[in-house]
């Protein structure tokens, strides 16, 4: 049974507001999942959880938060006003580009949250989209299920035990917290991660 973790939407919520607050270059939707995909995995191998506890697909254009991306595509829709108190979307790019509100709280986010943000911006956040497409596509933990799903699929459901894969920067012990976590998380349900 593949590992799996409870959203927590608050920090998912969170995470993308302070993606947005960096004022980084071109960051729509796309960028956005490819940066909050690296800050989890960042987050995983180092201290057994991710941040967001999204359910993660790998997808044509890459690894893809799927509850968290459901929530962008409704703010574009104007659909989500939660998600349009927190960030304003400049709508004069086919892809709106999003900004930090001003009244953002951050609150939510760890201390150790807010390392793997800071590092992912500062290694990929003035990336274009092409270029970190390439650095996701050649990593195991997306490469691993879109190479073997069934023909036809346009997505294949990522691991989380492939996001250790072929990370030499990987703590040891990481993995097992990881697991037991998330044994506490199946055999507790209301309690979470």
């Amino acid at each position: 049974m593949p590992v799996g973790f409870n959203i927590d939407w608050e920090k998912s919520l969170a995470a993308l507001v302070y993606l947005a607050s960096k004022n980084l270059p071109e960051l729509d939707k796309y960028k956005a999942c490819k940066l909050i995909f690296l800050s989890d995995k960042y987050h995983l191998v180092r201290f057994g959880r991710p941040i967001t506890g999204d359910t993660y697909f790998a997808v044509p254009y890459g690894p893809i938060p799927s509850q968290l991306l459901d929530r962008i595509n409704a703010l574009e829709r104007n659909a989500d006003p939660e998600l349009q108190r927190l960030l304003e979307q400049d709508t004069r790019y086919t892809n709106p580009h999003f900004h930090s509100r001003a009244e953002a709280n951050f609150s939510a986010l760890s201390q150790s949250d807010i390392i793997a943000l800071d590092r992912m911006a500062e290694l990929f956040g003035q990336k274009n989209f092409s270029e970190l497409k390439s650095i996701t596509h050649s990593m195991p933990a997306y490469s691993k299920p879109w190479e073997s799903r069934p023909e036809g699929s346009k997505r294949a459901l990522m691991s989380f035990e492939d996001f250790f894969e072929e990370d030499g920067e990987a703590v040891q012990g990481a993995f097992e917290e990881m697991l037991e976590q998330y044994c506490l998380e199946t055999s507790f349900p209301s309690r979470g991660v």
